[in-house]
């Protein structure tokens, strides 16, 4: 008992829970002072951030664009010209190993090199963003390549395409590289929650046949957790709500810029 109290406590200092206890106390003394249409907003924003916070909906909302991803063997996979991996597993960093500090999408990462490891293809492509901070370029799809290349840890070829500035440009770079090498069939590793974006953004920018390989779960579907209903409100949910939200307007935004076909969009 005593260590649930001091659990609460602890998360009631945290910025969610900090958050969360100010609406509730303001909900109260608004409606101490009857002014109970003033009371009702804080009392929404309470409400709203308990069921992001301590509820399983951001979980279940990001866990059904896992869902149709389960089961997919690596063993199984079909071998292919290339392994496109792309970005969005690190951040470059001055003091990490190699330069690079991975974050929750590393899997990303170790996806693509057990691809390698059971001889889907022979040529590893590397993809992500790019940024410049007082005049020193980070790269993080060089940066991933110096570690491979350094440690042995990649095939006979890993190909880096530099900066990119989205998965639409990581598209087009293997598109030019696939017509310069005749590539025909491509194993895509991304995130299990980007891959439907991903592959219909690759089936439109390129003429490639697109082999889904899905990895770094983040819900229950994968990871061995419970859903479970928290008194107080935590940031996890907010994190799961995060990329469930970007992955939805992401794809309405691409289909509005016809960066997705109707043909690509249905597969």
């Amino acid at each position: 008992m005593l260590d649930l109290a001091l659990r609460s406590a602890m998360t009631l200092l945290e910025p969610v829970g900090f958050t969360w206890a100010c609406l509730l106390v303001l909900t109260v003394l608004l409606i101490r002072k009857k002014e109970f249409r003033l009371a009702a907003v804080p009392a929404a924003l309470a409400v709203l951030i308990w069921i992001i916070g301590a509820t399983p909906v951001p979980g279940r909302l990001l866990a059904s664009l896992e869902r149709p991803w389960v089961g997919v063997k690596r063993a199984d996979l079909p071998e292919v010209d290339v392994i496109v991996l792309l970005g969005g597993y690190s951040t470059p960093s001055r003091e990490a190993v190699g330069g690079l500090h991975f974050n929750q999408s590393a899997d990303r990462a170790v996806t693509a090199l057990e691809l390698v490891r059971l001889g889907k293809a022979k040529t590893l492509v590397i993809g992500g963003g790019a940024l410049t901070v007082n005049g020193e370029a980070f790269a993080e799809a060089d940066l991933f390549r110096e570690i491979l290349v350094a440690r042995q840890l990649g095939g006979p070829e890993v190909i880096s395409l530099g900066g990119c500035k989205n998965t639409r440009h990581e598209a087009e770079k293997v598109a030019k590289l696939a017509q310069e090498r005749g590539w025909k069939r491509v194993l895509l590793v991304t995130s299990a929650t980007h891959m439907k974006r991903a592959a219909a953004v690759f089936r439109t920018t390129t003429e490639l046949e697109i082999v889904p390989a899905p990895s770094a779960f983040l819900t229950s579907v994968s990871i061995v957790s419970t859903d479970m209903f928290h008194l107080i409100p935590r940031s996890n949910g907010f994190g799961k709500m995060d990329g469930f939200l970007h992955e939805k307007i992401g794809w309405w935004v691409y289909r509005w810029r016809g960066l997705i076909s109707d043909e690509a969009a249905v597969r």
